[in-house]
């Protein structure tokens, strides 16, 4: 698999178009400044490009090597796969969290695997990867199965709760660093994940001992976090 795009492509063409349009918009910025910069910006983002595609390229061959009838020279014969590649490079170029790049990388081999859900539900949870943060993605992680969260996190500190619970709490113990900014930055997350459908349970209000402890997803959230898991 050829993992360098052609030097002049079309969306690196594109790319360089958007970048000297910021520049024309920037007051003072022109000449050698301009040209300087707009060099830096597009070598950086080749740079980004390169290594996302040559790591797939890599993820790719070792799930052939994993997976037993897998056929990496009729990938480009997929259209969900190279619907996906194109997507998902896509949203590489907008962003640097490694976090991201790792789901997007899940996501694309699982578009390349026997069984993979059809090419409209791909877009879908690939435009959830472009939208929700890494933060959103380990609530929902979080929220999806709580018991194996601390399960698999023996340092962190399960909550006892007494006779009632609630779902902040909860949040705040497993997520340390999301609770120490606060509740209303809770519900600002846990409200991102609702809106998007990912979610079915309330944040707020008292409820059983371990009732904090029961899934609060959807059945899409779970299909989007399969999809986004490595499938090696």
């Amino acid at each position: 698999m050829d993992t360098h795009p052609p030097k002049h492509s079309k969306s690196r063409e594109l790319t360089q178009t958007a970048i000297e349009a910021a520049i024309n918009v920037v007051p003072m910025v022109g000449g050698t400044i301009g040209v300087l910069l707009m060099q830096g910006l597009n070598s950086k983002l080749n740079q980004r490009r390169d290594q996302w595609l040559t790591e797939l390229a890599e993820a790719v061959e070792d799930l052939q090597d994993r997976v037993d009838g897998f056929d990496p020279e009729s990938l480009t014969e997929n259209p969900a796969f190279v619907d996906a590649v194109v997507t998902a490079t896509r949203i590489v170029d907008r962003t640097s969290q490694f976090e991201k790049i790792e789901l997007l990388r899940n996501a694309v081999l699982n578009a390349a695997m026997p069984g993979a859900p059809d090419l409209d539900v791909q877009q879908l949870y690939l435009n959830l990867i472009d939208e929700l943060t890494p933060t959103h993605i380990r609530l929902l992680t979080l929220l999806n199965d709580p018991v194996g969260w601390f399960d698999r996190r023996p340092e962190l500190v399960r909550p006892q709760f007494g006779l009632s619970s609630n779902r902040t709490a909860l949040i705040t113990a497993a997520l340390p660093d999301l609770g120490e900014k606060g509740r209303e930055t809770i519900e600002r997350f846990y409200a991102g994940l609702a809106d998007g459908g990912l979610v079915n349970a309330p944040l707020g209000g008292m409820m059983t001992a371990n009732g904090a402890f029961e899934p609060a997803t959807t059945d899409f959230a779970e299909s989007f976090l399969a999809f986004v898991r490595d499938p090696r």
